[in-house]
C-alpha cells in the first residue's frame, strides 16, 4: 500500500499546534481557580509579609490592608496618624485591623464595606436616635413581667420595654355546698388578653440582637412532674400503738432521712424519726408501690383513700384534699335597734390534706417541699371550729421513679351504735331495759405514698402506671361495707383470686373469682380477670366461651321473632 510521507509530517505538526493552543485554556483556568479559592479564604489567609516604612500613616496602612485582602476599606477623614510599628507577621485580616487601629478608631462592616471611624465619630453614629428599632418577641413558657426584668440589664439606658397585660392566675373556686354553691368570679379572668404573652423592644439593633438571645434562653418549655400520691389508712391493733412497723414488712427495703451528720442509708426508723419516740417517719421505697400495698396488707387492715395523679410543673405547688368542709358562721352582729345580721359562711377544710412544691435537677432527681396534714374538727357550744392537726414539713430528695413513705399521722376514729328492741324500746322509763348504746374507738394510721416521675415529654403521662388502675380498684373503701354483705364478700374473694394470679395458681384463681361472681354477678374486674386466665391457660376455650355467649342470647331472643 503507497502512504505519502508528507501527509504523515504535517499530521505530527497539527496535533503539536492543537496541545500548544490548549496552554493558554489550561492556565486561564487554572487563575480563575487559584482566583476563587484566595477570594473565599482572604479573611482567614495569614500575611507572610508586611512591612511598613518609618512613619507610614493609618490611612496609607489601611490601602495596603485593603489591596491585599481585597477588601473596600474606606476611612473618614478624620481617620489619620502614624503607625507604632513597621511590621506585621502571620496574622489575619481582622488581627491586622485591630494592630493598625489600636484603640483610637473603630470600624464597620457592611458585606465587603469596610467604615473606619474615629471613636468620637462612632460613638455619634451608635447613639444616633434614628437607629432605633423596634421587635416584638412572643413567649411561649416564661411571662413577659419575668422576661422584663431579665433582658433590662442588657438594654441602653434609654430603652423602651413595654408587655402585654399579665393573665389573672387561679381557677375558679365553688363555695358552699348542693344546689347553694356559688362561684367565685374575680379569678375567671374573662378580661385577659387571649393571646401568648408578648413583650416589645425598642433600642439598637446590636441591643436587641442581645435580648433576643437571652429571651432564646430562658422561653423554654418547663420541666414537669407526675406526682402519684396513694394515700392509705392502716387500722392499728394491739402491739401497734405507734404506728406500723415499716422495717418489718416482708419483701420492702426502705431507706430513711436520718439527722444531720448521720450516715445515708440508715434505716426508716432513725434519729429525727425514731419509731420508739416521734409519730411522723419519712423514707424511701425504689420497688413497685402494689408490692408495698400488699406487704401492708399482710401486716394490718388497710384501706386506700385515695390515689391521685397530679401533674405538676417546675417549682409550681400541687395539692390534693381529701376530707370534708366544716361549715359555720364567722360572726354575728346586733345593730343598736336590736336587728341581728348573721355573719359570713366560712368552711374549715379537714382530712387528709397534702401539698407539694417539686424542683427538677438534671441529674434525674427531684428536690420537694412536702407539707401532709390530717386533721378533723368539731363546732363548741358557741359555734367556733375547733381544730386537731397533725402535720409538718419537709424538704426531701427523691430520685425519678422512687416513692416517698411518709407515715406517723395518727387518727381516732369514734363510732356510736344504739340498738332497742322494737315498740318495748320507746316505752318510757321501762323502755331503757330494751335499749342499749355502743361507744367503740378505732386508731387508725394515715400513710402517703408519692412516687415522682420526670415528664421530658407529654407523651409520657400516659406510662405503665395506668395499666394498674384496674388493679388498685380492689383496695377500695371495702371496709365500709357490712362484714356479711355480698359485695364485701365478693371483694374478698375477688382479692384472693388476684393474689393466686399473680403466684401463677390459675386453678385457685378460677375457683377464688368463680365465688366472687356467684355474689356479684355484674363484678367488672372479676369478669375481666377471668377473660384473661382463660385466654392465657387455653386459648381454644375463648371461642368456646364466645360460642356459649351467642347461644344464649339467641335462645333469649328467638322468641321475639315468633310468628303468631
Amino acid at each position: 500500500m503507497y502512504r505519502d510521507r508528507n501527509s504523515k509530517g504535517k499530521s505530527k505538526i497539527g496535533m503539536k499546534l492543537y496541545l500548544w493552543s490548549l496552554v493558554p485554556i489550561l492556565m486561564a483556568a487554572i487563575a480563575v481557580a487559584d482566583a476563587g479559592t484566595g477570594g473565599g479564604g482572604a479573611d482567614t489567609k495569614p500575611i507572610q509579609s508586611f512591612k511598613f516604612e518609618e512613619e507610614f500613616s493609618v490611612r496609607r496602612a489601611l490601602q495596603m490592608l485593603g489591596n491585599a485582602y481585597q477588601k473596600n476599606i474606606v476611612p473618614t477623614q478624620s481617620v489619620d496618624g502614624a503607625l507604632a510599628f513597621r511590621g506585621l507577621t502571620d496574622v489575619s485580616f481582622e488581627e491586622a485591623m485591630d494592630a493598625i487601629l489600636g484603640g483610637n478608631f473603630k470600624y464597620e462592616q457592611t458585606g465587603n464595606l469596610i467604615k473606619v471611624y474615629t471613636n468620637a465619630e462612632y460613638q455619634t453614629i451608635m447613639e444616633n436616635p434614628d437607629r432605633k428599632e423596634h421587635k416584638i418577641f412572643t413567649l411561649y413558657y416564661t411571662t413577659a413581667e419575668e422576661a422584663k426584668k431579665l433582658i433590662v440589664p442588657v438594654l441602653s439606658s434609654d430603652a423602651v420595654v413595654e408587655t402585654t397585660t399579665p393573665a389573672e392566675t387561679g381557677v375558679a373556686e365553688v363555695s358552699g355546698g348542693g344546689g347553694g354553691g356559688t362561684t367565685a368570679t374575680a379569678s375567671l379572668g374573662g378580661d385577659s388578653l387571649a393571646l401568648n404573652d408578648m413583650i416589645i423592644v425598642y433600642d439598637y439593633p446590636e441591643k436587641i440582637k442581645l435580648a433576643a438571645e437571652v429571651i432564646r434562653s430562658i422561653d423554654v418549655r418547663p420541666k414537669q412532674v407526675l406526682v402519684e400520691a396513694t394515700i392509705l389508712s392502716a387500722i392499728l391493733d394491739e402491739g401497734m400503738e405507734l404506728g406500723v412497723n415499716l422495717n418489718f414488712m416482708d419483701g420492702i427495703a426502705l431507706t430513711g432521712y436520718p439527722a444531720i451528720n448521720l450516715d445515708i442509708g440508715a434505716p426508716i426508723e432513725t434519729t429525727g424519726f425514731s419509731f420508739l419516740t416521734d409519730g411522723l417517719r419519712v423514707g424511701v421505697q425504689s420497688g413497685n408501690t402494689m408490692a408495698f400495698i400488699n406487704a401492708l396488707e399482710a401486716v394490718t387492715d388497710t384501706t386506700v383513700l385515695a390515689n391521685p395523679k397530679i401533674l405538676a410543673v417546675n417549682k409550681q405547688e400541687g395539692s390534693v384534699l381529701i376530707g370534708n368542709k366544716l361549715g359555720y358562721r364567722s360572726s354575728t352582729t346586733i345593730s343598736s335597734g336590736g336587728i341581728a345580721t348573721e355573719g359570713e359562711v366560712k368552711f374549715l377544710d379537714t382530712g387528709t390534706f397534702l401539698s407539694f412544691r417539686p424542683y427538677i435537677g438534671n441529674d434525674g432527681y427531684i428536690r420537694m417541699d412536702i407539707h401532709p396534714k390530717d386533721s378533723s374538727g368539731a363546732l363548741n357550744a358557741d359555734g367556733v371550729p375547733n381544730e386537731n392537726v397533725t402535720q409538718c414539713l419537709s424538704n426531701i430528695m427523691v430520685k425519678d421513679g422512687e416513692t416517698v413513705v411518709i407515715g406517723g399521722l395518727f387518727r381516732d376514729v369514734i363510732v356510736a351504735a344504739r340498738s332497742q328492741v322494737p315498740l318495748l324500746g320507746d316505752i318510757p322509763i321501762v323502755g331503757a331495759l330494751f335499749r342499749g348504746t355502743f361507744d367503740s374507738s378505732q386508731r387508725e394510721e394515715v400513710i402517703i405514698l408519692l412516687t415522682v416521675h420526670i415528664i421530658n415529654e407529654p407523651a409520657d403521662v400516659e406510662g405503665v402506671e395506668r395499666a394498674n388502675d384496674v388493679r388498685r380498684k380492689r383496695f377500695g373503701a371495702k371496709d365500709g361495707l357490712q362484714w356479711l354483705g355480698r359485695p364485701r364478700l365478693a371483694g374478698d374473694y375477688y382479692t384472693k383470686a388476684v393474689n393466686s394470679y399473680i403466684e401463677g395458681d390459675f386453678e385457685t384463681s378460677m375457683r377464688q373469682l368463680r365465688f366472687s361472681l356467684d355474689r356479684r354477678p355484674t363484678y367488672l374486674e372479676a369478669i375481666r380477670l377471668k377473660e384473661r386466665i382463660i385466654s392465657e391457660a387455653s386459648p381454644a376455650d375463648v371461642e368456646k366461651l364466645e360460642r356459649i355467649m351467642l347461644e344464649n342470647i339467641d335462645e333469649e331472643e328467638a322468641p321475639k321473632w315468633n310468628r303468631k
